[in-house]
C-alpha cells in the first residue's frame, strides 16, 4: 500500500562565507517512538533513496511550491539516515529563523514497503521504506523525533487491512485491531480521558462529566488532517516528478545512442573511403620516389586502381588546396607557383601545354593569363622545380651558388696576401709595387678560376593512354620523383665526382685517425672528426665556417659518442641554417648523406670541409620537356639543369680546405 508517513527530527545549522546556511542532522533514527514503532537504518538501503537522489530539493512545510534549498549529502549510517542540506540565501527570512533556532527540525515523507509487528511495544519494526521528500518544519518539542503510522490512512478499516499484510501479524487479526493499537495519538487521548472518567463513576457512584480539552483536540485533529492531505499531494507530485525525470533520462539516452550510432556509421564510411584511397596514394608515392624508380612502370602497375579512385583522390587533393585572395597579377603568379608548376608538368606529359582542364581552371582561379605573363610564369615554374630539388638536397646546401651566364665563366679571386706596410717603413711609397723578392712584398695579385656548368638530365617514360586526371592527382608525387632523381645525382657528384667534376673525394687531403677499418669494427668518434679539423690548418679555425659530412653508418656511430651533440642539445636554429643538419661536434654542424660509396678499404667515411672554398655555378634554372618515341609509342619526359662544383683554392699540404677520413685495411 502506497502511503506517506511523517518522521520529524532535530538538526543543527551553521552559516558559510557565501551567506548560505548549511544544516545537518538525522532524518530518521532507529529509536522507538511513543507509539512503539521504529524504522531500521537498513530500511533505506534497499533502493528507497534512488528517486529522491535524482532531485534532492528541500521544501518548507511540505509545500512543493516553496523549495528553499538542496540536499548536499545523504548517508545511511549506523543510527539511521543522515542528511546535509544547503538553504538558499534567496530565503533570508527562513535562513534567519533557522539560525535563531525557531526552525530546527526535519520532516520526511516516506512509504512503508515492509514491516514486522513487535509484540513487546505493540508497534512496528519498519524494514523497507521509500523516501518521498524532506522538509524544514517547526515542530513542538514534545513531538521531536516521533512518527505515527496510523496518520497515513484515510480510515480505520484501511489501517486494519494494511496491518494484515504482515505475515507475523496474522495471529493478531481480529483480536485488538480495533483496539488501542489502531488508534492515533488523538484517538488514544480521547480514549484515555473516557476511561478515566468511567473509573471515577465506578468508584464514587456519581456520574461526572469527563474533562476533555476539546479545543486542543480539535486543533490536533486539524493538524493531522492537514498533514495527511499534504503527504498525499507530495506522494502524487513525487510520483509525477519521478516519471518525468525517468522519461527525460530515457529520451536523452536514446538520443545519445542514436548519435553515437550515426557517428560510428559515418566514421566507418569515411574511414573506408579515405583509408583505401590514402593507402593507394602512399604506396604509389613510395614506388615513385624509390631509388632507380621507372615512372612508366609504376603507372602501368597502378593504372587501373588510380582510375577507379580518381574521384576520391581529386577530392582529397582539393580539400588540401587553398586559393588565396587575388592580388596583383605578379603576386598571383607567385602565390600559385606550385599549382603552375603542376600545370606545366601536366602539359608537358600530355603534350597539351597549358590547354589542359587543370591549367584552364587554374588560370581562371588565379586571375592570370599566360599570353600576357608568359615570362613571369615560366620563371616561376622553373624556380618552383628548382625549389623541389633543393628540398631533397643535403650536402649541396652547404655551399654557395653562383649564377653564371655561360657554360664556362671566369671568376677572379684573391688568395691570401702578405701583410701591409706601415708608412714609416716604406722607402719610396707604401703603395709602390715591389719585386716578389723584396722584403716588403705585399702587392695585389689576383688569380682566376674557371666555373664550369654541366648539363644534368633525367628522363622517364610514359605511355600515351595515361589518363589526364590520374596524372593531375599524382602530380605532387611525380614532381617529387623528378626532384629526387636530380638531387641524388648532385649529392653523389659533390661527394664522389663523376669523371669530369672533381668531388670532395678527389680533392680532399687524407687524414689517418689510426686504425679505422670495417674488420676491426672501429667506430667513428667526435675525437676523430676534431683531429681532421685540426689537420686543416688555418681553414679549421672557425667552427661555423666548417661542416662535417658523414655516412649513415658513421652517423649511428656518433650517436653512441658522448661528445656528439644531437639536435636536442644544439637546438633547431642550427638545423634551420644548415639543411640536413643532424647534430654538431664542438660547434661544427654534422650533415648526413646516403650517397657515400660502399664501405671498403680506401672509401671515405667522413669529410671535414671549409665551406667558403667551394661553389656551385648554376646556369639558369630547371626545365622540363618531352619527346616522343614513335617505335615504342611512348613519351619521354626530360628534366634538365646546368650546374657544377668547383674548388677555389687547393690545399698546400699545411692548410687544407677539406680533409677526409677513409676506411683502412
Amino acid at each position: 500500500m502506497n502511503k506517506i508517513f511523517n518522521l520529524t527530527s532535530v538538526f543543527k545549522s551553521h552559516e558559510e562565507e557565501d551567506g548560505c546556511v548549511h544544516i545537518c542532522g538525522m532524518a530518521s533514527t532507529g529509536d522507538f517512538d511513543r507509539a512503539g514503532d521504529t524504522i531500521l537504518p537498513e530500511a533505506w538501503s534497499k533502493g528507497g533513496l534512488s528517486n529522491f537522489e535524482k532531485n534532492p530539493i528541500i521544501l518548507f512545510n511540505h509545500d512543493y511550491n516553496r523549495p528553499i534549498g538542496r540536499a548536499t549529502g545523504l548517508k545511511i549510517g549506523e543510527n539511521g539516515l543522515e542528511l546535509k542540506a544547503k538553504i538558499s540565501k534567496a530565503e533570508p527570512q527562513l535562513s534567519q529563523l533557522i539560525k535563531d533556532g525557531v526552525l530546527g527540525a526535519f520532516s520526511v515523507g516516506f512509504r512503508v514497503k515492509d514491516a514486522d509487528y513487535i509484540e513487546e511495544t505493540d508497534g512496528y519494526k519498519i524494514k523497507d521504506a521509500e523516501l518521498f521528500e524532506v522538509s524544514v518544519v517547526s515542530v513542538p518539542c514534545n513531538q521531536a523525533a516521533t512518527f505515527s503510522l496510523s496518520k497515513g490512512f484515510d480510515s480505520m478499516e484501511e489501517y486494519k487491512d494494511f496491518m494484515k499484510t504482515f505475515t507475523n501479524r496474522e495471529a493478531l487479526a481480529g483480536q485488538s485491531l480495533a483496539g488501542e493499537e489502531s488508534l492515533t495519538a488523538s484517538d488514544r487521548l480521547v480514549s484515555a480521558s473516557y476511561s478515566d472518567a468511567t473509573k471515577e463513576i465506578e468508584m464514587s457512584g456519581e456520574v461526572k462529566t469527563p474533562e476533555i480539552d476539546l479545543e486542543a483536540l480539535a486543533k490536533k485533529v486539524a493538524e493531522e488532517t492537514a498533514a495527511k492531505i499534504a503527504m498525499k499531494q507530495a506522494e502524487t507530485k513525487a510520483a509525477e516528478e519521478a516519471a518525468r525525470v525517468e522519461a527525460e533520462a530515457q529520451a536523452a539516452k536514446a538520443a545519445e545512442e542514436k548519435a553515437a550510432k550515426d557517428a560510428e556509421v559515418k566514421a566507418a564510411i569515411e574511414t573506408g573511403v579515405q583509408t583505401g584511397t590514402e593507402k593507394l596514394v602512399e604506396e604509389v608515392q613510395s614506388k615513385l620516389t624509390a631509388k632507380n624508380a621507372e615512372m612508366d612502370e609504376v603507372l602501368k602497375k597502378y593504372e587501373a586502381d588510380l582510375k577507379e579512385k580518381s574521384d576520391e583522390i581529386e577530392k582529397m587533393r582539393d580539400s588540401k588546396k587553398v586559393f588565396a585572395d587575388r592580388a596583383s597579377s605578379r603576386d598571383s603568379v607567385s602565390k600559385f607557383g606550385q599549382e603552375l608548376m603542376y600545370a606545366h608538368m601536366l602539359g608537358v606529359m600530355t603534350k597539351k601545354g597549358w590547354d589542359t582542364n587543370y591549367g584552364r581552371d587554374l588560370f581562371e582561379k588565379a586571375g592570370i593569363s599566360y599570353t600576357a605573363q608568359a615570362a613571369d610564369i615560366d620563371q616561376e615554374v622553373s624556380s618552383q622545380i628548382e625549389k623541389e630539388i633543393m628540398r631533397e638536397l643535403r650536402v649541396a646546401t652547404l655551399f654557395r651558388e653562383i649564377n653564371v651566364n655561360g657554360a664556362a665563366t671566369v671568376l677572379p679571386i684573391q688568395p691570401d696576401t702578405g701583410k701591409a706596410d706601415w708608412a714609416i717603413n716604406a722607402t719610396s711609397g707604401n703603395l709602390e709595387n715591389r719585386d716578389a723578392s723584396s722584403a716588403g712584398y705585399n702587392q695585389y695579385e689576383p688569380k682566376q678560376v674557371i666555373l664550369n656548368a654541366y648539363r644534368l638530365v633525367s628522363s622517364t617514360f610514359m605511355d600515351n593512354d595515361v589518363d589526364e586526371q590520374v596524372l593531375v592527382n599524382l602530380m605532387p608525387m611525380l614532381v617529387e620523383g623528378v626532384a629526387r632523381a636530380h638531387a641524388r645525382e648532385v649529392e653523389d657528384t659533390i661527394l664522389n665526382g663523376n669523371g669530369t667534376i672533381q668531388g670532395l673525394d678527389n680533392v680532399a687531403a687524407g687524414y689517418d685517425p689510426g686504425t679505422f677499418s670495417i674488420a676491426s669494427a672501429t667506430k667513428l668518434t667526435a675525437a676523430m672528426l676534431l683531429g681532421a679539423r685540426a689537420s686543416m690548418g688555418k681553414y679549421g679555425i672557425n667552427p661555423t665556417d666548417l661542416a662535417y659530412i658523414v655516412s649513415q653508418n658513421s652517423y649511428y656511430d656518433l650517436l653512441q659518442d658522448a661528445e656528439f651533440q644531437n639536435l636536442n642539445e644544439v637546438g633547431s636554429d642550427l638545423a634551420a641554417k644548415v639543411t640536413g643538419t643532424m647534430g654538431a661536434v664542438f660547434g661544427t654542424p654534422v650533415v648526413v648523406s646516403d650517397e657515400f660509396p660502399a664501405e671498403t678499404t680506401g672509401a671515405p667515411a667522413a669529410f671535414c670541409v671549409y665551406r667558403r672554398n667551394y661553389v656551385i655555378p648554376r646556369l639558369r634554372g630547371v626545365t622540363v620537356e618531352q619527346d616522343y618515341e614513335v617505335m615504342n609509342q611512348r613519351r619521354v619526359i626530360v628534366a634538365s639543369q646546368s650546374l657544377g662544383f668547383e674548388e677555389l683554392l687547393a690545399g698546400d699540404g699545411t692548410n687544407e680546405p677539406s680533409v677526409k677520413i677513409d676506411f683502412e685495411a
